[in-house]
């Protein structure tokens, strides 16, 4: 029979220490590993530091079991599923789901940490139902992860070395930003993945991961990737004939219209005239007139949105007819009464609709009551902020608002005349209107509007385009004192709009205002698209200069001037008379 095999030799009689102590270790001597207190730190005096080993993840590149498709579920167990769980969705406390249903490592415990925190108060009740769902699907986690560490990316500034005065002094957390990359590109992967069948058995799936996808696109500002995904939920709303009668993809479709309206008015905010002139209305689906906040907050930003484009359009043929110095007045300003009646006729319109959606609003959602506040917009300076009981109310009080300013037709009948009377008045209908506007803002807190409005139109976006139709000066620098306060908290955006952007462009109109000119609209000299996705800055365009399109208060003549933007209060102009 065979013996056991002998032991082998030690080449060495060295015992390596793996559980040593600090001290040992950096006078690199063997440590005896006796506890409390080894040998060499008890002779020499010293505290005896035990090592710990650490464990520490990593992303790694190259293919793991979950890069496969996504698993298919069939909609009529998610119908059922959402079914039971919406009449508890306001009242169940889901942190400990939604960590749990993405818990695989770390980095992703703590991102669904955050979008708990921070993403979900800003978003619709339904992803909280959506959340549920990610550990069931890796795609839809991917997309909640991506969109989260987008956010922190652009909550957490970082200063910047050196930098153009036009892209700030701040710029995105790089590491969240590269993370959240990380996530959208392994979401996108997974998505392409899809074929037809999980396309039909996953539908609200596949849609809510599309509108994910769009709301990180919205937040980098990045048009192109947007609208890609525009034409991908239009082809799969239109396979959705049953979409119009399920509450569940309404209330997506809310979501979905909601970041539509936003993306439309950054890219209005700030295009070339030709653009400006062109923009499509975005319909509104009937389907979502219903009676929750959210819905009724998409149906005033339909209101608000287009409202916006017919005054704008209309004020904008002023300029955009080709008047030059050798034209006679009258002849290159003089609107057509068709014309004009056919937009009054348009705005009058949306008038109605923004009656009905007032006389549908509960009393929760409406002003609180004081004497100064008055739905006719007649208020005075000493009128006191305004306050709501939630952020959302005020905030859709505000669409509400602005949408009554838009509907102005004084201004669009009496902008070409010079007629004494009316000049330095063409806003008289606007300016009560814009102050109340002032006052929603003031009674809202400015750490929520930062946090809150990430995905939507914030105030500072709705204020700028309501100085555009004030010809108060002393309304103006409140404005602008506003928005340097809302700087001073937190220099990089609001809602969709860079605050410092959006602060240069106000002290450049009232500037313009010192020197007696009224300004009605902002224009590029050249459209940029909308410039380039945000990865490194808060605002997608790189603006330095600005077409002003205004009128001389005194002799009523139109003009426009090319303005310099540069931040500082120094303002460099060409002068070309319209």
């Amino acid at each position: 029979m065979y013996k056991p095999v002998p032991p082998r030799p030690k080449k060495t009689n060295i015992v390596r220490s793996r559980n040593g102590c600090k001290g040992c270790r950096e006078r690199k001597t063997k440590c005896d590993e006796q506890r409390p207190t080894c040998a060499t730190c008890k002779r020499l005096g010293k505290t005896c530091e035990i090592i710990r080993p650490e464990f520490k993840f990593r992303m790694v590149a190259g293919p793991t079991a979950t890069d496969e498709p996504c698993a298919t579920t069939p909609s009529l167990e998610l119908q059922s599923r959402f079914t039971s769980e919406q009449g508890s969705l306001s009242s169940t406390p889901f942190n400990i789901d939604i960590i749990k249903s993405l818990q695989h490592v770390e980095r992703d415990v703590f991102y669904s940490t955050y979008w708990e925190d921070s993403c979900l108060p800003a978003l619709h009740p339904l992803f909280h139902w959506t959340s549920r769902l990610a550990g069931d699907h890796p795609i839809l986690s991917d997309a909640i992860l991506a969109l989260s560490s987008c956010n922190l990316s652009r909550q957490h500034a970082e200063r910047r070395t050196s930098s153009a005065s036009s892209m700030g002094s701040f710029s995105p957390s790089l590491v969240h930003q590269t993370r959240s990359q990380l996530y959208y590109s392994s979401a996108i992967r997974r998505f392409t993945a899809l074929n037809q069948f999980d396309y039909k058995q996953n539908a609200t799936m596949v849609l809510a991961v599309l509108i994910l996808f769009a709301y990180v696109e919205s937040s980098m500002g990045n048009f192109h990737g947007f609208n890609c995904h525009v034409e991908g939920l239009t082809r799969l709303l239109f396979d959705l004939p049953e979409a119009s009668s399920d509450s569940m993809i309404n209330a997506l479709l809310t979501s979905w219209m909601q970041v539509r309206y936003v993306v439309w008015w950054a890219r209005a905010y700030f295009s070339s005239i030709d653009v400006h002139q062109q923009l499509p209305p975005i319909p509104f689906p009937r389907s979502l007139a219903g009676d929750s906040l959210h819905e009724r907050r998409v149906a005033v930003l339909s209101i608000m949105c287009e409202s916006h484009r017919i005054n704008s359009q209309s004020i904008l043929r002023h300029w955009s007819r080709g008047a030059g110095p050798d034209c006679p007045d009258l002849e290159c300003h003089q609107v057509n009464n068709q014309e004009y009646q056919t937009f009054c006729l348009l705005l009058s319109e949306e008038g109605k609709r923004l009656d009905e959606w007032l006389g549908n609003l509960p009393p929760s959602e409406q002003p609180i009551c004081t004497d100064a506040v008055r739905y006719s917009g007649e208020c005075d300076d000493s009128t006191p902020s305004i306050y709501f009981q939630s952020h959302d109310a005020a905030l859709s009080f505000a669409y509400y608002v602005v949408a009554r300013i838009m509907q102005g037709t004084g201004i669009l009948r009496s902008l070409h005349t010079r007629d004494p009377k009316d000049l330095g008045h063409e806003c008289r209908e606007e300016e009560p209107w814009v102050r109340m506007l002032l006052q929603i803002a003031k009674g809202a807190d400015m750490r929520t509007s930062l946090t809150r409005n990430n995905y939507t139109i914030g105030f500072s976006g709705l204020l700028l385009a309501a100085l555009l139709r004030c010809q108060n000066l002393s309304l103006g620098r409140e404005i602008q004192n506003w928005l340097q306060n809302l700087q001073d908290l937190q220099p990089t955006e609001e809602g969709a709009f860079p605050v410092y952007q959006t602060l240069s462009v106000a002290k450049a109109i009232n500037q313009q205002r010192v020197m007696g000119r009224d300004i009605f609209a902002v224009m590029q000299p050249l459209d940029d698209g909308g410039g380039t996705p945000k990865f490194t800055a808060y605002n997608s365009q790189s603006i330095d200069t600005l077409l002003f399109h205004g009128k001389w208060h005194v002799s009523g003549q139109l003009f426009t001037n090319c303005v310099c933007i540069d931040g500082s209060d120094n303002m460099i102009e060409r002068y070309d008379p319209a």
